[in-house]
């Protein structure tokens, strides 16, 4: 197999070439993600202990189907709860304002929030 060509970082200003999968070199190869989240944990995000009892029964309540799907009228497997109203607009971890969702659903929805 012949040796991966190098590529430009895809960290924002660097100039080193990588040909590492990620398409970041040695220096920012675990970066992106921090950027993403702002370095914080999955606990300190509010996805803790009382997420992992919440979620399997939000799942329960949705009878672990995409509710995005279902509005289609399409019964498609749920992997994911998300919230409706994300919580960094304010939205809350009320039952009200979680869905469950497929990965596909959940990604897309995801993207156009980061978008507006």
């Amino acid at each position: 197999m012949p040796a991966r060509i190098p590529r430009a970082c895809r960290h924002r200003g660097c100039a080193k070439t990588t040909v590492h999968r990620s398409g970041y070199c040695p220096d920012h190869i675990n970066t992106g993600w921090e950027q993403h989240q702002q370095g914080k944990s999955r606990h300190e995000r509010g996805y803790g202990v009382s997420w992992d009892k919440l979620r399997p029964i939000i799942l329960k309540r949705d009878k672990h189907l995409c509710q995005e799907h279902l509005r289609q009228g399409i019964p498609v497997p749920a992997t994911t709860v998300d919230h409706i109203k994300p919580k960094a607009q304010g939205g809350t971890d009320d039952h009200d304002n979680l869905e469950s969702l497929c990965w596909p659903c959940h990604r897309t929805k995801t993207a156009k929030e980061k978008r507006n």
